[in-house]
């Protein structure tokens, strides 16, 4: 999830959104706030099953699948269908 939201910093600061040097700022404290780990064996695992039910991306199966381990019940998204529940994960658009 953590490169996800690096990736949304990095892409807002090229538009012109948000200033270049304060991406790594915010990011920075993200990491501050949560513990960061590496993707486990039973995520991987979880992601494939939530590929192929629900044809999710590569990436948002990973994240959905890390959500699911981690007891988040909740996640903010802009790129996944606003009220989808996936196993327990329901997807909140915040710009809805």
């Amino acid at each position: 999830m953590a490169v996800e939201f690096l990736a949304c910093l990095r892409k807002a600061s090229k538009e012109g959104a948000l200033a270049h040097e304060q991406a790594p700022v915010i990011f920075r404290k993200l990491l501050q706030m949560f513990t960061l780990s590496l993707p486990t064996v039973q995520v991987l695992e979880r992601s494939f099953a939530l590929h192929e039910r629900y044809s999710l991306s590569h990436w948002d199966s990973l994240l959905v699948a890390a959500c699911q381990e981690a007891g988040v019940t909740r996640l903010y998204s802009e790129d996944m269908q606003h009220g989808a529940d996936y196993d327990g994960v329901k997807i909140v658009n915040p710009f809805v």
